[in-house]
């Protein structure tokens, strides 16, 4: 997973770092692929338990400011893992990457899924 600190990055970082309850937080996709297109939505996968009208809100008022849409995918723990096991490939082409971290590190991602969840293949 790529860092990455430029203004989207960190207004989006920062506003989630506000939300109680998010574990893990990660941009995906295209602008993940691409950040200097100003053209890319931002997809972002967010696990945990955050109150989801306050991240909304939050975020909404971040895509104006940013002048991007910015679409958030909320999993439960649980559900991540269960996504996981099940091979879902949206989940799994996000986790491939590139990913630019928001919240948590990789080594934690990485130890709390399972160590080979990069080698799982939907084939």
């Amino acid at each position: 997973m790529m860092k990455n600190r430029n203004g989207v990055v960190q207004k989006i970082k920062v506003l989630l770092e506000k939300v109680p309850g998010i574990q893990y937080a990660f941009i995906h996709g295209p602008y993940a692929t691409n950040p200097e297109n100003r053209e890319s939505d931002v997809d972002v996968i967010v696990v945990g338990g955050p109150d989801l009208a306050e991240m909304d809100q939050i975020i909404s008022r971040a895509g104006v400011e940013l002048r991007r849409s910015i679409f958030i995918t909320l999993f439960t723990v649980r559900e991540f893992r269960e996504r996981i096991e099940v091979k879902e490939e949206h989940v799994l082409e996000a986790l491939r990457g590139p990913n630019i971290i928001l919240i948590g590190h990789e080594e934690e991602m990485v130890g709390f899924l399972d160590a080979n969840w990069w080698q799982t293949s939907a084939a």
